[in-house]
């Protein structure tokens, strides 16, 4: 496994950064971004907002372009264009 050197009080101080450890191997720190605030969207992502009740009822699963996913990721992948 490749290894990063990075100051950990820095990246602990940033309020765009995430450090967490794994529950699986506790010896290795996760870091990564950390989420938008709650009701914040970046634009980015925008496009892929689900609409209250869109696709509600969807049960089971379903093959969509070659991979078993959720009826619900179908429904929405369909109507989104995605």
């Amino acid at each position: 496994m490749a290894g990063v050197y990075a100051n950990l009080a820095q990246l602990m101080a940033a309020r765009d950064m995430s450090v967490s450890r794994t529950p699986f191997n506790p010896d290795i720190v996760v870091v990564k971004r950390a989420s938008f605030r709650k009701g914040e969207v970046p634009s980015h992502l925008r496009g892929y907002l689900i609409k209250a009740g869109e696709c509600r009822g969807q049960t089971g699963k379903v093959v969509y372009k070659g991979r078993i996913v959720p009826k619900t990721a179908a429904c929405v992948a369909a109507k989104h264009g995605k």
